[in-house]
């Protein structure tokens, strides 16, 4: 006999598969064609369900487009949650870098679209808006792990909202480098770009 209760977490499971499955389609299409690849035919073939079934979980492309942005970044701000903040502002860059990079790896390409339809104003869907909250977490929470790592060296941050941005900008630049093997065209080795550039990066936000 049943138990009360178990088609309902069964009916949850499949709909959270299916999500997944979604999802993993879109972000597949993203990283080898960018964005506009991304149709809900297209995304709806590679999760093996149908384009009804893509638009019982999302509004259109652009939703799911956003939900994997917002996804990414949650994954930056759990790896900025655990990260130790004694080894420093530099260490603490280089522990999240490897999120952002495979964040900008799967949506890089995409980059301009998601500032077009997430960052940009107008009117935006609850998804859009959802996705634009988590963009602001994220660098909340890379300010606040900056600013406790400094104070547990006894260092002062310059005091500037822009500071944020910065290094988000910056870690992109470095992520961006590291996919396409910029430096290594220059004999630099990866690692001692991320040891060069995260330690830049301190130096440039200490008092």
């Amino acid at each position: 006999m049943a138990v009360r209760g178990e088609p309902d977490r069964a009916a949850r499971g499949d709909a959270e598969r299916r999500r997944h499955d979604i999802l993993a389609s879109a972000e597949q299409l993203l990283e080898e064609s960018g964005y506009a690849a991304l149709t809900v035919r297209a995304i709806a073939a590679g999760a093996g369900v149908s384009a009804g079934t893509v638009y019982q979980y999302f509004s259109g492309k652009e939703d799911v487009f956003v939900a994997l942005t917002a996804r990414r970044l949650q994954r930056v701000q759990a790896a900025l949650a655990e990260v130790d903040r004694g080894i420093g502002i530099a260490g603490i860059l280089r522990e999240v870098l490897p999120e952002i990079t495979e964040l900008w790896r799967r949506l890089g390409r995409s980059a301009p679209q998601w500032e077009a339809k997430v960052l940009a104003g107008g009117r935006r869907s609850k998804g859009v808006v959802t996705s634009a909250t988590v963009y602001r977490e994220t660098l909340d929470a890379l300010a606040g792990a900056l600013r406790e790592a400094a104070e547990v060296r006894g260092q002062t941050l310059v005091d500037d909202p822009a500071l944020p941005h910065w290094v988000w900008d910056a870690l992109v630049g470095v992520a961006d480098d590291l996919l396409l093997g910029g430096a290594r065209q220059s004999r630099v080795r990866p690692e001692r770009l991320v040891e060069f550039a995260t330690g830049a990066i301190e130096r440039s936000i200490v008092v």
